[in-house]
């Protein structure tokens, strides 16, 4: 079944997708593979966009619907999407394979940082990932392309400010404003748009 994380089908509508989901929590194997085909190329490409490794991103995607699969019973359809439940779950251990990398000293030099470059020449790369026509894609799209940049590379590579700072050659203090204000329209776009 996780064999072909580049595989995707048309996704199925949100309550189609909420329903898979309650199948799991009835031991229906066939429902987590409906689920898995229709959101693995979502998943995938964020979970490669954080690590920037085709192995670590295959890991943390098989994890990831493993976690779906045990925690079926707990998904709450008033708090989020279905695919925003496994992006959150898929971004989450990423991230923490991330910190682990770094904490062992791995694939962590700023000056050298593996995609960090590639980041910087595209600032909506953050805006791709999002679903199309969601609110927070619309609310990605009135930022300007600099506070797009910040805003992934805090969270798809989860940099420190500092980090950030290094990374782009802006002021820490800059960095800090930019990212400060993002959030704020961020926050008053979707708040606005409920």
């Amino acid at each position: 079944m996780f064999e072909a994380l580049g595989r995707t089908t048309p996704e199925p509508g949100r309550d189609d997708l909420a329903l898979l989901v309650g199948q799991m929590c009835h031991g229906d194997r066939h429902a987590l593979e409906t689920l898995y085909e229709a959101t693995v190329g979502k998943l995938y490409a964020l979970a490669t966009a954080i690590l920037r490794h085709v192995e670590d991103a295959e890991e943390v995607v098989c994890e990831t619907y493993a976690q779906a699969w045990e925690t079926a019973a707990r998904f709450d359809p008033a708090r989020a999407s279905v695919t925003g439940w496994l992006l959150m779950m898929c971004r989450s251990r990423a991230l923490d394979l991330l910190r682990k990398r770094r904490a062992r000293g791995e694939n962590f030099d700023i000056a050298g940082f593996d995609g960090a470059a590639e980041d910087l020449q595209r600032p909506d790369e953050l805006l791709a990932l999002m679903q199309t026509n969601s609110r927070v894609h619309a609310a990605l799209t009135i930022l300007t392309p600099e506070r797009r940049q910040l805003v992934s590379l805090a969270f798809l590579r989860d940099l420190t400010h500092q980090e950030i700072a290094e990374a782009t050659g802006m002021p820490l203090g800059t960095v800090k404003s930019h990212l400060r204000r993002a959030l704020s329209q961020l926050r008053e776009h979707l708040e606005g748009a409920r």
